[in-house]
């Protein structure tokens, strides 16, 4: 490692009285400490030198990763980015007069989006204050958005304490952007190349984190916009100071996530313990006031609260949508199209609770995922085609854990027999003719830390199913051409439309595979049997309405509805959305009414369709069963002697739903 440089020339040059300051301040603060440098920047540089192994000569500006890893970054943030904007605009409008341009970047340090007031400055590029750029201490040496990261906190890096002397014109403000977990998810950065003055620092240094503070409290809110949540303050000023905190609550008054630092009395709790716990196991409230915006659907209520254990009053606020039945069922089929289910607003990125709607089945299936998704198991997935498997598969993987690592979707039935061994465990350098030149890694490599979804797995062929058998039990993948395996570690979410069970039976699946990949079993009802259809309907409506670009969902006539809801939908969600897109187009903005649906919907066919899955064992009437058991599932198909799938299509039959 060259860390001074060599030869007269090079002991004058401003490189070497760069690093030559670095390396005395390093030697300084192990004698003691130092007031001359920050001990967050010296700890840094200790970094670069030891762990790191930088070399100083080495350093040719910045390395700005590939477009296809550029994306890989970019897909986990997608709904960070969107909550983002509008903070760092508003950031952008108030540091651009000082010529800073603003960065939001990953996890790992890669720059996804860039803000400037002007044109791209090519000063900056060189720089790597640019998209795609790597930023992580380990590639980039000591900076905004690395340091930051690596050590947890908002940093200033002015000019000369970069460890690289190529980024000694640069000041950079950075800090971390923080997930409900506590795991850092995103970097906000403040960057100039003008010699500003260091009074500025503290200055530019408030309005970043202030701005990163918004940013996690609008994505805890995007992330939960269709649960109840908690506002706690410590006090009225604690919406600026940052001291308060946010709890989201299911429908049982849970806590699902929290938000916020919440000063040194929220710090004495741990906060993962209050997960699944009800509120009143850990704070006492008095409710002082209720009240309802004739404009807003969300009900407030207003309180003094105390958390268990602590003897300081804080103030709370509830936060909950409104969700009358009888309301919602008084309003005509246009109305609860265009405003109607929250769940299926915005932009069409759709949550477990979104998916799941109000059909009991699916809400079971929310409940099994949030209780289980962190516990190593793999998921089996089942339904028939469309029923929305991908789509559930991504909710799981955002409630958990590595939500912030990569969500890897293989459809085992898309890739040709021929490449679908290259295409999972990758290849080694000229393994075989007209392979690329410098290998490839592989989509379960590509998965590691995250999740990787094997859709369709029922097709993939039995050799490879020998192969992926020997990555889940061992943990690593061997690339062709390559004995040298590579530890993986993700979690597993398989999907099928067909009886695997039975493929398992003939012989076409692997027995040892199906019990490694089915530890969690759920069957997605078919659109059919939902016993929430029409509110599906008119959910799917609403998005397809957005992505036409209209700014609200036309109405539809109760006779229109009555024929949607009627149909059986082979096809399901993918059947249905196809419908919904010919309707909006026919009917041109105006209400949809019967002669704007497709010719091929009939009525009729639902109905038939209906009786038809009256077939298999008559049901008893359910409802005492159930009730007497709680609504146990379990429990009552043991006292009917039937399997719990049995009983829930009987559920599906009768359109019996549990009580709130």
């Amino acid at each position: 490692m060259n860390v001074l440089g060599k030869g007269k020339v090079a002991s004058q040059s401003p490189e070497y009285a760069h690093t030559r300051r670095i390396f005395d301040e390093i030697t300084r603060s192990e004698s003691g400490p130092t007031e001359d440098m920050p001990s967050l920047i010296v700890s840094s540089w200790k970094r670069c030198v030891s762990e790191y192994k930088l070399d100083r000569a080495g350093n040719k500006g910045p390395e700005i990763v590939t477009i296809n890893e550029l994306r890989r970054a970019i897909d986990p943030l997608d709904l960070l980015r969107h909550v983002a904007r509008p903070e760092i605009e508003r950031l952008m409008g108030q540091v651009a007069a000082s010529s800073y341009v603003v960065m939001l970047a990953d996890p790992n340090g890669i720059a996804l989006d860039v803000w400037t007031s002007s044109s791209p400055d090519r000063a900056l590029r060189r720089v790597g204050v640019c998209e795609g750029a790597a930023w992580a201490e380990m590639h980039a040496g000591t900076n905004g958005v690395g340091t930051s990261i690596a050590s947890r906190r908002a940093v200033t890096i002015h000019r000369s304490q970069h460890f690289f002397f190529s980024y000694s014109n640069l000041t950079c403000t950075a800090v971390p952007i923080f997930d409900p977990k506590g795991q850092v998810i995103a970097a906000l950065d403040a960057s100039s190349v003008a010699d500003l003055p260091q009074e500025m620092q503290p200055l530019v240094c408030e309005l970043v984190i202030a701005t990163a503070r918004r940013i996690e409290r609008r994505y805890f809110l995007e992330r939960n916009r269709n649960r109840a949540i908690l506002r706690v303050e410590w006090g009225l000023d604690g919406e600026q100071d940052g001291s308060g905190f946010l709890i989201a609550l299911d429908d049982n008054g849970c806590a699902v996530e929290v938000q916020g630092s919440g000063g040194a009395d929220l710090r004495r709790i741990d906060c993962e313990a209050l997960i699944g716990q009800p509120l009143s196991d850990f704070m006492e409230i008095n409710w002082q006031d209720v009240g309802r915006s004739a404009k807003s659907a969300h009900i407030e209520r207003i309180g003094i609260a105390r958390l268990k254990d602590s003897d300081r009053p804080c103030f709370a606020s509830m936060m909950a949508l409104a969700r009358s039945k009888a309301a919602a069922s008084s309003k005509p089929a246009s109305a609860r199209a265009s405003g109607g289910t929250a769940a299926f607003s915005g932009s069409g990125k759709l949550d477990l609770d979104a998916l799941a709607g109000n059909d009991s089945i699916m809400r079971e299936h929310v409940r099994t995922v949030r209780r289980l998704v962190n516990k190593n198991l793999p998921i089996l997935l089942h339904g028939e085609t469309g029923t929305g498997k991908e789509e559930f598969a991504r909710g799981i993987h955002d409630v958990g854990s590595r939500a912030s690592k990569p969500f890897v979707v293989i459809d085992c039935s898309s890739i040709p027999e021929s490449l679908i061994e290259s295409e999972l465990f990758g290849y080694e350098t000229g393994t075989f003719t007209g392979a690329r030149r410098e290998g490839r890694r592989g989509r379960i490599a590509e998965a590691n830390g995250g999740t990787l979804f094997l859709d369709e797995i029922g097709d993939m062929p039995l050799v490879l199913q020998t192969r992926l058998l020997r990555v889940l039990a061992q943990g690593e993948v061997v690339p062709l051409g390559s004995a040298k395996p590579i530890k993986v570690d993700f979690n597993l979410i398989c999907a099928s439309h067909q009886d695997l069970p039975r493929m398992v039976s003939e012989g076409s699946f692997r027995q040892d595979l199906y019990y490694r990949i089915a530890g969690i079993r759920l069957e997605l009802p078919a659109l059919r049997a939902r016993t929430d259809k029409e509110d599906v309907i008119l959910g799917a409506l609403a998005i397809e309405a957005a992505k036409m670009g209209l700014d609200a969902a036309p109405g539809i006539s109760p006779s229109a509805l009555k024929a949607l809801v009627a149909h059986p939908w082979p096809g399901n969600m993918r059947e249905l959305r196809l419908a919904l897109r010919y309707a909006l187009a026919s009917a041109g903005g105006d209400e949809i009414a019967d002669d704007r649906l497709p010719d091929w919907l009939s009525p009729e066919v639902g109905d038939a369709a209906g009786s038809a899955t009256s077939d298999g064992p008559a049901a008893p009437d359910l409802l005492d069963v159930l009730e007497r058991n709680r609504w146990c599932v379990s429990d009552a198909a043991c006292e009917l002697r039937v399997s719990r799938q049995t009983l829930y299509r009987w559920i599906k039959r009768q359109n019996l739903t549990r009580p709130s």
